[in-house]
């Protein structure tokens, strides 16, 4: 079997165990329309939330590294001049 022809099949295998994943859920929902709007709704706000606080952690520590890294060419700078 050519290499083309497994990745095709693999695909088609992973779209195909993906929709009966999905026609699962939708025949059998773990919980009412309401709820799950809900949760989903909540669990999005949590991903959100904890985005922002690792975006926050990672400005605080680039504009720490450039401070710091500004400090040591300036000290260059006047050490040479």
């Amino acid at each position: 079997m050519s290499r083309t022809r497994l990745a095709l099949t693999m695909a088609g295998a992973a779209v195909a165990v993906a929709l009966a994943g999905w026609a699962l859920g939708v025949l059998f929902p773990p919980a009412s329309g309401r709820e799950f709007g809900r949760r989903a709704a909540w669990r999005t706000d949590a991903q959100w939330r904890s985005v922002a606080r690792a975006s926050t952690r990672l400005l605080k520590r680039a504009a720490a590294r450039t401070r710091e890294e500004l400090e040591n060419r300036k000290k260059h700078v006047t050490g040479a001049v």
